[in-house]
């Protein structure tokens, strides 16, 4: 199965096995599928809220299993916020695709209502725009670095962040490791942030004026 290059790079973060992947506004599956294939966990539980689609996906996947020796998968019609987590299980949550105000408060609701579960909880995730933002709030959880990348695709630079309690890098707000100071997409994207936040100056002149600067240095890394 093809996979975009968004969803092949939380593809590839998945180098573990897991007694559960939680695929999170999971749309279309295909991330979850390219898993299941793949073996590497236990269970694959595809997530959303919109009961359509999720219909559509359990059809789907009846039909993807035919002839296979799969994991376990479920199709569950729920809103992200509020799925329960097993304490005793390995497992990963992925969230792509929506905007990070949203990606944000799933994750602060996942670990507000399991906090019996962090201690083998990861998560992966890759939101549209406002990841200054997403960073802050991640710290403000106590997550820390696993990996991160930024991937271009149809001419849009998204940034994909694995975290977790138990990781050993420090997660900054404007992305450490992700930064090649010798690719010219990164340079473009840096400046794609820097005009995005002078824009801001006239809302909060103090806070985007420090985020700025600390843009600014990206590459002094």
């Amino acid at each position: 199965m093809k996979l975009s290059k968004r969803l092949n790079a939380i593809n590839s973060l998945i180098t573990q096995s897991y007694d559960i992947v939680w695929d999170c506004c999971c749309d279309h599956g295909f991330l979850g599928m390219a898993l299941l294939e793949r073996g590497i966990a236990k269970q694959i539980n595809f997530v959303d809220i919109i009961p359509e689609l999720m219909e559509a996906l359990e059809q789907s996947l009846q039909q993807f299993e035919q002839g296979k020796s799969l994991p376990s998968w479920q199709v569950r019609c729920e809103d992200v916020a509020q799925i329960k987590l097993p304490t005793a299980a390995k497992q990963v949550v992925v969230i792509a695709g929506v905007g990070g105000d949203l990606c944000l408060k799933l994750i602060e609701q996942i670990i507000a209502n399991n906090p019996q579960s962090l201690h083998q909880l990861s998560f992966i995730i890759c939101p549209i725009q406002h990841l200054y933002k997403v960073r802050e709030g991640l710290k403000a959880c106590n997550l820390k670095l696993e990996n991160e990348q930024i991937i271009v695709e149809n001419k849009r630079f998204y940034e994909v962040l694995h975290v977790s309690v138990n990781a050993s890098q420090t997660l900054t707000q404007t992305g450490g490791q992700m930064w090649d100071k010798h690719n010219p997409q990164h340079h473009l994207y840096q400046q794609q942030l820097l005009d995005h936040y002078t824009r801001m100056l006239n809302k909060d002149r103090l806070y985007y004026q420090k985020v700025i600067t600390e843009y600014q240095r990206v590459f002094e890394c």
